[in-house]
């Protein structure tokens, strides 16, 4: 399945996992956040896929954000890397199967900064080649549990060996880009602090394969301009999927915003040219329920996952 976009249709991706499983009594892990949710809880992730599904989402994104080999060992479940990341990518294909109901879903494998950002120069093995095999490693188990596209989570240093990574599996490839804006309302790199504009034209120089380009794990209020500026360096599908709410390690700090005004800035989205739109985490059901409606109420096109 490789998702593709006509000139009207609207994607409706997902909302939070890893916070709507902690809101629903999932314990969450200082090194592996959610991910060890797989194991412990699969039928609670296959549940809460199942309700992104009813509530009218098009793609929905398997709990492995936080699951590759780095994250996996600091939680000490190095030997059950694969496991974990089949096991969600089993829960999110029985979702699909109970609740698509005949509606196309897509399956994104998640591959993110989560591990790779904190490891430190390992001996004998340099830094560059450890991320790349790190990656190389959950894109391929990814693509053989069945995912149907992988997201890359990221922005930063690590950028290239997820891509190349995931580029090497023959599935699409969609890219987040992650931003905040700093004093003066200007949109930049979080942790480094840059100029996303400046940022934006290397990374995405490098973006042949790329299906789409996504702002995501951003701010509400970052992510308009976020979309502004990577209309300027891309010409290819593009969308949003923002959180509410903030991080504290390991805890999603949950800050309410209405599905009503969610679906509002979605429609923004819309008409800046995004034909992606979603939630991400602290967003929930009842927000993409929304979402899709507004999305249906704009129009009756669904984009073709096939």
């Amino acid at each position: 399945m490789r998702a593709s976009l006509d000139d009207d249709a609207v994607v409706v991706i997902d909302g939070g996992m890893g916070s709507e499983l902690e809101a629903r009594g999932a314990p969450m892990d200082h090194e592996a956040w959610c991910a060890l949710a797989n194991l412990d809880a699969p039928d609670l992730v296959r549940e809460i896929h199942e309700d992104y599904i009813r509530a009218g989402a098009d793609v929905i994104i398997a709990n492995t954000f936080p699951a590759n080999r780095l994250a996996m060992a600091a939680a000490g479940k190095a030997d059950r890397v694969e496991e974990i990341n089949r096991a969600a990518v089993g829960a999110a294909r029985e979702a699909r199967e109970r609740a698509a109901a005949g509606r196309a879903v897509a399956i994104a494998g998640s591959m993110s900064i989560w591990g790779p950002y904190e490891e430190a120069p390992g001996a004998g093995a340099p830094r560059e080649a450890l991320v790349l095999d790190v990656y190389r490693e959950q894109a391929a188990i990814l693509a053989a549990a069945g995912v149907d596209l992988i997201v890359l989570e990221m922005l930063d240093v690590r950028w290239a060996a997820a891509l190349t990574a995931a580029r090497e599996t023959g599935l699409p490839v969609w890219a987040g880009i992650w931003t905040q804006l700093d004093g003066n309302g200007r949109p930049i790199t979080p942790k480094v602090g840059t100029p996303l504009e400046d940022d934006l034209p290397a990374l995405l120089d490098g973006g042949d394969g790329l299906d789409a380009v996504l702002v995501m794990h951003s701010a509400v209020g970052a992510t308009l301009p976020g979309l502004d500026l990577v209309a300027r360096h891309w010409s290819g599908p593009r969308g949003a999927y923002p959180h509410a709410g903030r991080f504290e390690r390991p805890n999603w700090i949950f800050e309410d915003i209405a599905p009503a005004a969610l679906a509002d800035e979605a429609e923004r989205w819309l008409h800046q040219g995004a034909r992606l739109v979603g939630g991400c985490c602290g967003t929930r059901p009842d927000h993409i329920a929304a979402i899709r409606e507004r999305v249906d109420g704009r129009s009756t096109t669904r984009a073709p996952l096939t």
